[in-house]
């Protein structure tokens, strides 16, 4: 039985000429300049004698239109759907139905699944039959764990034909044409990666996003319009064969993705803030109940590995939410250590697009800042099934800042910043302590829930104790608006305990 090693050389043993769908970017040929090219559509006019050409130039504007359309704003890769599977056979793959935008900007639809042997038929399948039937049994030369590409790329199928009247004079009628053109693939194995694999450059999956929404335009300027790529193929796979001829599909490594609005929607009653709150509806992995940030919309998108760990935690309308693990933690360091270095990390809330930072989880959960961590899971065990309510976080905060000196919310940021807390601070960290004050001495060494605990008479009589009466009226009134701070700061974590039991 003869042999091939590509699949150029069984097009040539065949006969057949390698089908392709246009002529490239919109264009008969090679592109220049830009890759953009200017297209034509018929004008029709009275008394015109209209040919062939004239009627298949507009069939040409509207494709090229539509490519050009695809390629620019859409990009090129799996849009769904597209599969791979392990066969039952030796060198044999499933190829499930699907949604692909070629690199020209074709639409290539697998509107059932495909049975493809990597070892046969050149090694390309081709619906349209382009394979010469007498070459069907040609092998290709396949190894033990060998690394294959199936592909596909676009092609066209003639279909239809139709009987034609002969040109000459006489009466023979025997001549067919094909009457219609059908949209069709071709998949391929191949034994190298495409060209726009190998130079693709890849972002991060948040700036692509942002960028695409044109959040960054004002900054980094006009964006230049992408080249024309190199080759029609797109990926669907990395096969392995093993020593049986078995084969291994390992999808993700090389399967690009096309960003698409088809699954985000929204409506009256549900509030997206800011871009990021839309970007939220785009990636199904994620979706309205998880926290999210730059790495797990790499994840979402293909192109990063899943969070080191998750856990299960409540928001304060007492909804579940996903927190993903993409903060790093070293081994024998302490919550408060991991927080102080990752806190200011930001997450943003599937469900309404608001932000959130880690220090505001690991608060809002009350967590314990000196417990050790080995691991995030360690980290993310703090706030599982814990009530999490960062919007009332940052309202119980802003109070504390009209009662608590700026040293004050520092310390209750080194003790976790639970507002439950706040009333072990130290009494000195109330606003309207002044050094070396009367008040000052009398409240050192003292809780801010000693203070609040006292009756308002007794602690103004006893801070302001053997002072003559010219000092004593001052220090009273210093003395009741710290008494008030007091009030106000153990009146907040008391409730804060209260709602979150």
């Amino acid at each position: 039985m003869p042999t091939i090693a590509d699949y150029s050389s069984l097009a040539e043993l065949a006969g057949q000429k390698q089908p392709t769908a246009g002529g490239g970017c919109g264009c008969d040929g090679a592109c220049g300049g830009s890759d953009l090219v200017s297209l034509e559509r018929t004008h029709f006019f009275p008394r015109q004698l209209v040919g062939p050409d004239d009627l298949i130039q507009d069939q040409i504007y509207f494709r090229d239109k539509l490519r050009r359309h695809n390629r620019l704003l859409h990009g090129w890769g799996i849009v769904c759907g597209a599969g791979v599977e392990g066969g039952e056979k030796p060198c044999e793959v499933t190829v499930k139905p699907g949604y692909v935008l070629g690199p020209y900007g074709d639409e290539i639809v697998i509107d059932g699944e495909v049975t493809f042997d990597v070892c046969s038929q050149g090694p390309s399948l081709d619906p349209c039959g382009g394979i010469d039937p007498w070459c069907t049994d040609v092998r290709a030369r396949r190894r033990e764990g060998q690394t294959l590409y199936l592909a596909i790329r676009a092609t066209e199928c003639d279909t239809r034909p139709v009987r034609v009247t002969a040109c000459g004079c006489g009466c023979d009628d025997a001549e067919c044409e094909y009457s219609r053109t059908r949209d069709s693939f071709e998949l391929a194995a191949l034994t190298e990666l495409p060209d726009t694999y190998s130079t693709t450059k890849r972002e991060s999956a948040l700036t692509g996003l942002l960028g695409l929404l044109g959040a960054f335009t004002c900054v980094l300027g006009p964006r230049s319009c992408p080249a024309c790529p190199s080759s029609p193929w797109v990926v669907l796979a990395d096969l392995t064969l093993d020593a049986g001829g078995m084969v291994t599909p390992d999808c993700p490594p090389h399967r690009r993705y096309v960003a698409s609005f088809a699954d985000f929607w929204f409506s009256c009653t549900e509030t997206r803030t800011g871009s990021l709150g839309a970007l939220t509806g785009m990636l199904g992995k994620t979706g309205p109940n998880m926290y999210m940030d730059e790495r797990t919309m790499e994840y979402a998108a293909g192109t990063a590995p899943p969070p080191a760990a998750t856990v299960a935690a409540r928001r304060g309308d007492g909804s579940w939410v996903t927190v993903p693990g993409t903060f790093e933690v070293k081994p024998g360091e302490t919550l408060r250590e991991m927080v102080a270095r990752e806190g200011d990390r930001t997450l943003v809330d599937g469900a309404s697009g608001h932000t959130v930072t880690i220090r505001e989880l690991f608060a809002a959960a009350g967590a314990d800042p000196e417990a050790k961590l080995g691991s995030v899971a360690d980290a993310l065990s703090q706030l599982e099934a814990k009530k999490i309510d960062v919007p009332s976080l940052r309202v119980v905060r802003g109070s504390f800042e009209e009662a608590i000196d700026v040293h004050g919310l520092e310390k209750l940021d080194e003790l976790g910043g639970s507002p439950a807390i706040a009333p072990e601070l130290p009494a000195t960290a109330l606003r309207g302590v002044e050094t070396e004050s009367a008040v000052a001495a009398y409240v050192a060494g003292k809780t801010v829930a000693e203070v609040a605990t006292q009756p308002l008479s007794r602690f103004v009589s006893a801070a302001t104790k053997g002072l003559e009466a010219s000092e004593r009226e001052v220090e009273a009134e210093r003395a009741r608006a710290v008494w008030e701070n007091a009030q106000r700061v153990e009146t907040l974590g008391t409730a804060w305990r209260g709602g979150q039991a």
